[in-house]
């Protein structure tokens, strides 16, 4: 079986100072739109400990060509 692959980025936003978090509602919605379109999450990147604004998590998805 041959498979397509997708990466979506889903920002850090900072909470107080030091606290980054990501914007899981906004992650939670893509990915639950891209599993109706048959993208299934294979594996998600996160950002090296200690970084704050610009960083993102990366989310891998594949489906059938």
């Amino acid at each position: 079986m041959q498979w397509e692959y997708k990466v979506v980025n889903s920002k850090i936003k900072s909470k107080g100072f030091v606290s980054p978090e990501p914007d899981a509602n906004n992650l939670e919605a893509s990915l639950n739109e891209l599993g109706r379109q048959n993208w299934e999450l294979v594996s998600c990147i996160l950002p090296p400990i200690g970084a704050v604004n610009g960083s993102h998590i990366q989310a891998v998805l594949k489906r059938p060509k």
